[in-house]
C-alpha cells in the first residue's frame, strides 16, 4: 500500500462517522462553518483615519478553512451533497491490508479516485479488476490532509451484466483454469448403494419428495439428512461443512453416495450453490455427488463440479437410487437364463464327453489288441526260444551224464570192484590208513558189507 492509501485510509472519515458528522443530534444538516478571519495590526489606525483608508481588501483564508468550505459546499450541493450514481471504467484496482478497495473510476475525459470500505466490499458478490465498466453508488468526500477529493462508494453495480451474473462468470473462470470442471474427474455412481446422505433443508418440500422416491424405489437403502440453508449468506459455507461432515464418516456409518438439492428459485436464490465454498467441496468429496438443483433451466457451479446432474431434486433421487424391484426381477431373469446357459453347457459337456469316451475306448481297444497280438506273439516266441534252449540243455545234459556215467565209481563197482571207507564215511586209499580191528564199510554195486581188519598185508612195489 503507497504512502498516500495508507494517509487516506487513516484520516479519511467512514461513511457512517461522515453521515453524522455531517448532521446535528434532530437529523438536519448544520449551517457552513463561519470563516475565522486573521487580527489586522492596523485595526486602531484604520479606526482612527477611517476616512483616508482604502476600500478594504478580502481577508485570507487558511488551507483547512478553505477545505472546510469546500466540504460544506459540497454537503449543501443538491447534485454533489447527498448520494450520487456514477459511470466509468475502473482501474489502478488495489486492495489494503484492511480489506478497504482503492481506485480510479474514468472515461474519456477525467477520472476519479475512488473508495470502497471493507465491510461494503465483503458484501459485493463479484471481484473487482480494472477495466470493469462499472456504476458506481456513493458520495463526494475531501480529504484534507492531501486537498483530494474521492468517491466513497456504497454500492458498485457491473454495466451490461448482474452483479451476480458478474460474479458467477468470474467464479467459473477462476475454477475452470483449476481443472475442477474436466470430464476426467467425474467418478461412476456405485451399482448399488446401500447408504445415502441427503443434503438440502429440512423444512422444504424437496426432502420429503426425495424420500417418496427414494422408499418406493429401494425400501433398503438407509438415508442420513444433512440439513443445511439452501439460500442467503452463510449457505455456501453450511452445504460445503455438510459435505466434508458426510465424507469424514467411516466404518458402518460410511456413505455410497451423497445428493445435493434444493427446489427451484430465483438466480439469487441459486447463488449459494455457485460460490467457492459449496463448489470446491463438491470437488474435494471422496464420494460420489449427484446434483439436483432448481428446475431443468437451472444451472450451477454445483452442477458443474458434481459427479452427475439431475435437472430436478427427485430426478436426482431417481438417478442415484437403483429400482430394488427392477434389480430383484433382473436378478432373477439373469438366473433363470445363467441356469438355462448352465444346463445347455452340461448337456454339451456331457455329449462331449460322450463322444470322446467312445472315442478313447475304441482306441483302447485297438491298443489293446495290437498289444495282445504283440504279447501272444513275444510268448510264442519266447517259448520256442524256451524250448530250443530246453533242447540243447537235455543235449548237453545227456552228453554230460553219458560222460560223468562213464567216469563213475558205480559203474566200476559193477565190475566187481569195491570202495572201502571209515564208519564217517571217509574213503581209504591205502593199506596205510588202516590198522587191524580197524571197522572197514566196504560197498559193492549192490550194496555194503561191515567187515573189520584182520590182517594187513602191503603189497610189493613189483608185484603185478
Amino acid at each position: 500500500m503507497s504512502e498516500q492509501q495508507r494517509l487516506f485510509e487513516t484520516s479519511l472519515p467512514s461513511p457512517a462517522a461522515r453521515d453524522q458528522a455531517a448532521q446535528n443530534p434532530d437529523g438536519t444538516k448544520p449551517p457552513a462553518p463561519k470563516r475565522k478571519r486573521a487580527p489586522r495590526a492596523d485595526a486602531a489606525i484604520s479606526n482612527a483615519n477611517s476616512s483616508s483608508l482604502a476600500p478594504s481588501s478580502p481577508s485570507p483564508l487558511t488551507v483547512s478553512e478553505l477545505t472546510a468550505l469546500i466540504k460544506g459546499a459540497l454537503a449543501r450541493d443538491p447534485a454533489l451533497g447527498q448520494t450520487i450514481l456514477v459511470e466509468g471504467e475502473l482501474s489502478n484496482v488495489s486492495v489494503s491490508s484492511r480489506g478497504h478497495a482503492y481506485f480510479m473510476l474514468k472515461d474519456d475525459g477525467a477520472a476519479i479516485k475512488g473508495v470502497i470500505w471493507a465491510s461494503v466490499l465483503r458484501a459485493m458478490p463479484f471481484e473487482l479488476k480494472d477495466g470493469l465498466a462499472v456504476t458506481v453508488s456513493g458520495a463526494l468526500d475531501v480529504y484534507a490532509p492531501n486537498g483530494t477529493y474521492s468517491l466513497v462508494a456504497r454500492r458498485v453495480e457491473p454495466i451490461g451484466v448482474g452483479a451476480l451474473q458478474l460474479a458467477f462468470l468470474q467464479i467459473k473462470e477462476r475454477l475452470e483454469r483449476e481443472g475442477l470442471f474436466l470430464p476426467d474427474r467425474k467418478r461412476d455412481l456405485p451399482a448399488f448403494p446401500l447408504r445415502a446422505g441427503v443434503i438440502t433443508s429440512p423444512t422444504g418440500a424437496v426432502w420429503h419428495d426425495m424420500m417418496r422416491v427414494i422408499r418406493r424405489k429401494n425400501p433398503v437403502v438407509s438415508v442420513l439428512l444433512a440439513p443445511v440453508p439452501v439460500q442467503g449468506a452463510g449457505a455456501s459455507q453450511a452445504i460445503a461443512d455438510a459435505l466434508d461432515a458426510l465424507n469424514a464418516l467411516r466404518g458402518p456409518q460410511a456413505l455410497d453416495v451423497i445428493l445435493l438439492a434444493r427446489g427451484g428459485g430465483s438466480y439469487e436464490d441459486l447463488f449459494c450453490f455457485s460460490e467457492e465454498p459449496a463448489v470446491r467441496a463438491v470437488n474435494r468429496s471422496r464420494i460420489p455427488v449427484v446434483c439436483g438443483i432448481g428446475h431443468e433451466p437451472d444451472f450451477s457451479l454445483c452442477d458443474a463440479a458434481a459427479d452427475y446432474s439431475a435437472s430436478t431434486p427427485t430426478a436426482a433421487a431417481e438417478w442415484a437410487i437403483p429400482d430394488y424391484y427392477a434389480m430383484t426381477d433382473a436378478l432373477a431373469s439373469r438366473r433363470d437364463a445363467l441356469l438355462r446357459a448352465l444346463g445347455s453347457q452340461l448337456m454339451f459337456f456331457e455329449q462331449s464327453l460322450d463322444q470322446r469316451a467312445t472315442r478313447l475306448l475304441s482306441v483302447f481297444e485297438g491298443v489293446c489288441v495290437r498289444a495282445d497280438n504283440r504279447l501272444r506273439d513275444q510268448r510264442e516266441a519266447l517259448i520256442a526260444a524256451m524250448e530250443a534252449v530246453y533242447a540243447n540243455s537235455e543235449r548237453k545234459l545227456s552228453a554230460a551224464a553219458a560222460a560223468l556215467e562213464a567216469l563213475s565209481p558205480l559203474r566200476t563197482l559193477s565190475r566187481g570192484y569195491a570202495m572201502i571207507a571209515r564208519p564217517d564215511g571217509s574213503l581209504i586209499r591205502s593199506v596205510a590208513e588202516v590198522t587191524p580191528e580197524d571197522a572197514l564199510t566196504l560197498r559193492l554195486s549192490d550194496g555194503e558189507i561191515l567187515a573189520h581188519a584182520r590182517a594187513i598185508s602191503p603189497m610189493s612195489p613189483h608185484t603185478p
